[in-house]
């Protein structure tokens, strides 16, 4: 069964309290991801050089938002 999550963009304006290890000037977007639930399950960002990585943690970089957005839920960060 899939699950549905819900993503919701960031204001700009909230990056650097959100995003932490991360320039804000290199992001392209910040992301909240929510569950089925409604709960938050993480943040997403999208650097201008198109990697995405998971809760601002530049050690791990995602080649697209869907596989970062399907690691957040699935747990695997």
């Amino acid at each position: 069964m899939d699950e549905t999550i819900r993503i919701c963009s960031v204001d700009k304006n909230a990056w650097s309290s959100i995003v932490q290890g991360f320039d804000p000037n290199i992001l392209q977007d910040v992301l909240e991801v929510y569950g089925a639930d409604g709960e938050k399950v993480g943040t997403l960002c999208e650097s201008v050089d198109g990697k995405s990585y998971i809760n601002g943690q530049p050690e791990t970089a995602y080649l697209s938002l869907q596989a970062a957005a399907t690691a957040l839920v699935k747990g695997e960060q």
